[in-house]
């Protein structure tokens, strides 16, 4: 498995990313457009990716309304969720 593509909890061979949460490693797969973009950011960007998705959330249906913002911003190539931070 490449640096990329780890996804879940445990041992990510990528120490400068943290883990990508199970929930948007999902929708990554569904969303080749958004997986592929993913992949080519830098690790800094990974990270403010990972950390909004993470960021204040009280409800379920708070995450999965990020991750699904993450997910539609990432489809056209861009990271405008981050403002939202």
């Amino acid at each position: 498995m490449s640096d990329k593509n780890f996804i879940g909890l445990g041992h990510n061979p990528n120490p400068n990313v943290p883990d990508i949460p199970e929930g948007f490693g999902a929708a990554l797969f569904k969303e080749p457009e958004a997986k592929t973009y993913f992949e080519n950011l830098s690790d800094i960007e990974k990270t403010n990716v990972i950390r909004y998705i993470q960021s204040n959330n009280l409800t379920g249906d708070e995450a999965r309304n990020k991750i699904s913002n993450v997910i539609k911003s990432l489809k056209n190539n861009t990271l405008n969720f981050i403002n939202l931070m």
